[in-house]
């Protein structure tokens, strides 16, 4: 469960970006952030992902509020996905989903990193997005469609309690962006956590949504299920200036 309460954060030169956002989220949803300001959407799911703590309200995750001494320690429990973080060429697409260890020492007996039950849970992972049979292969093998699955895939590695993708769909085509959400609402349903995404294209809500946050000058003007939107779209909502 994680729930925002009167979240507030400015900018560097003071304006609010985000500013009194209530809002809970439960497992299994996938939910869209919706705004016309890439600041906003960005803002929201970085307390999300424990990387900003709000300047006004509280923002709950994993049990903890967010505070600068919970802060590093919350982050662990949050998977944000980065697909262009990069990969280990020369290894498994198992051994680059397992986490690193402290010292990003990825050497030839790196799948024998961690518990039974770790390994299990990563081959599990895998399968889930669509990995499993390649998971013995070297990544190098691996098309772009595949490799941004398996940023899904590691960010979920350790069991994570909610998952952040910032940006869903920057520099992707609408069917490479359609693809990346399918595996994220098969995620969400599938493990019962929740999945918070922001995208630029606010069409894709009504394709993949089971919830739409709508950000209007930073305050949250619309929350609820896509069909609750009726004939408007997300950016009916929103306001510039």
């Amino acid at each position: 469960m994680i729930e925002l309460l009167g979240v507030g954060v400015p900018a560097a030169n003071g304006p609010w970006i985000i500013r009194s956002v209530c809002a809970a989220f439960e497992t299994g949803e996938l939910t869209f952030v919706v705004s016309s300001d890439r600041a906003a959407r960005l803002a929201l799911l970085d307390v999300l992902s424990a990387q900003t703590i709000p300047a006004e309200g509280r923002a709950w995750m994993s049990g903890a509020p967010l505070m600068r001494d919970t802060a590093k320690a919350l982050a662990t429990f949050v998977g944000r996905v980065d697909p262009r973080q990069p990969f280990v060429e020369g290894h498994t697409v198992f051994a680059n989903a397992l986490p690193a260890d402290p010292w990003w020492s990825r050497v030839t007996h790196i799948e024998s990193r961690g518990t039974g039950a770790a390994r299990k849970f990563a081959r599990e992972t895998l399968e889930r997005v669509g990995l499993g049979s390649c998971a013995d292969q070297p990544v190098a093998t691996l098309d772009p469609w595949r490799r941004r699955r398996l940023a899904i895939a590691r960010a979920m590695i350790p069991r994570r309690d909610h998952l952040v993708a910032p940006e869903v769909d920057e520099e992707l085509s609408p069917s490479q962006a359609a693809d990346v959400l399918g595996v994220l609402r098969t995620v969400a349903r599938s493990a019962r956590i929740p999945v918070i995404v922001s995208a630029e294209d606010a069409t894709l809500v009504q394709l993949f949504a089971d919830r739409v946050l709508v950000l209007a000058d930073g305050v949250l003007a619309f929350d609820g299920p896509p069909h609750a939107l009726g004939t408007q779209a997300p950016r009916d909502f929103m306001r510039v200036g």
